[in-house]
């Protein structure tokens, strides 16, 4: 195996929405859906637990290590994307091992809102979330899923005793701030983009327009730049140029472009632009 992408992350841990912790260790030891709604309780009994040798424990960093690990297949490169960390079960431990350019404090530190977007103070898809109560201690955690320019949509173990979406103004005291693991890069697309990214495309890449930003809009840009040669800048940012280059894109296919990469928009560019 090898180092997952942020992608592959992401949708390993969309794997466990809608995981309920349990009363008791029944069902704990198991992972299949089936059972996900089962014996609901609060007692931090969960299969992010059983997995990581914490039962019975806060589940949050648990679970972005067991999707990690999905996503990598093997302890030694999930260790590795997350800086030495294996198991992840403290919400401050990876923050805390990330280098200083790999991490970034939330808003009271960094935001520049109102001066101008700024991606490199954006949290990005993949990366591991950490939440204050106090400015200070790290209290929670998740994962990264989405954002835009208002708001952080998250993926979070032990919310409400359970894995669930949720939704942060970027603005929000209650992010500490976010660290970006060290995924493999996937930002280079290969020369047959299907080969490497498969058929599916609306379970892994997510709905993308103006005001969004990550490495999905990286990969956007690039592909627009080889197959309409779009002249593109790869920064990331899904601003009007990239919106024009995806409108340019779509008239290919349709006649009415509305400059949205979704799912049929996704299928063609990494299609090979056929």
């Amino acid at each position: 195996m090898s180092k997952c992408t942020a992608a592959e992350a992401v949708k390993a841990m969309e794997y466990y929405i809608g995981y309920y912790e349990k009363a008791t260790s029944a069902y704990a030891s198991s992972r299949d859906k089936s059972v996900f709604s089962l014996n609901k309780g609060s007692n931090n009994y969960t299969y992010m637990g059983y997995f990581t040798g914490c039962q019975a424990q806060p589940w949050c960093a648990a679970t972005v290590t067991t999707a990690i690990y999905d996503a990598c297949g093997s302890k030694a490169d999930a260790k590795s994307v997350m800086y030495g960390v294996y198991p992840y079960l403290n919400c401050a431990q990876v923050w805390d091992a990330a280098p200083n350019n790999k991490k970034f404090y939330g808003h009271h530190q960094r935001w520049s809102l109102g001066k101008g977007y700024r991606k490199e103070y954006y949290p990005e898809p993949g990366d591991i979330i950490v939440f204050t109560d106090n400015g200070s201690s790290r209290s929670h955690t998740g994962m990264v899923y989405a954002v835009d320019k208002t708001y952080v949509y998250t993926i979070e173990g032990n919310s409400g005793n359970m894995c669930r979406k949720r939704s942060y103004k970027l603005t929000d005291s209650y992010i500490y701030g976010w660290i970006r693991p060290d995924y493999a890069e996937s930002s280079d697309v290969p020369a047959t983009p299907i080969e490497q990214y498969g058929a599916a495309i609306a379970g892994t890449y997510h709905v993308l327009s103006k005001g969004c930003a990550g490495g999905e809009v990286k990969t956007i840009q690039t592909l627009l730049n080889k197959y309409i040669s779009a002249n593109l800048d790869t920064d990331g940012i899904f601003g009007n140029a990239t919106k024009a280059a995806v409108v340019e894109f779509q008239k290919k296919f349709w006649t009415n472009p509305d400059g949205i990469c979704g799912a049929k928009t996704w299928a063609k560019l990494l299609n090979g632009g056929e």
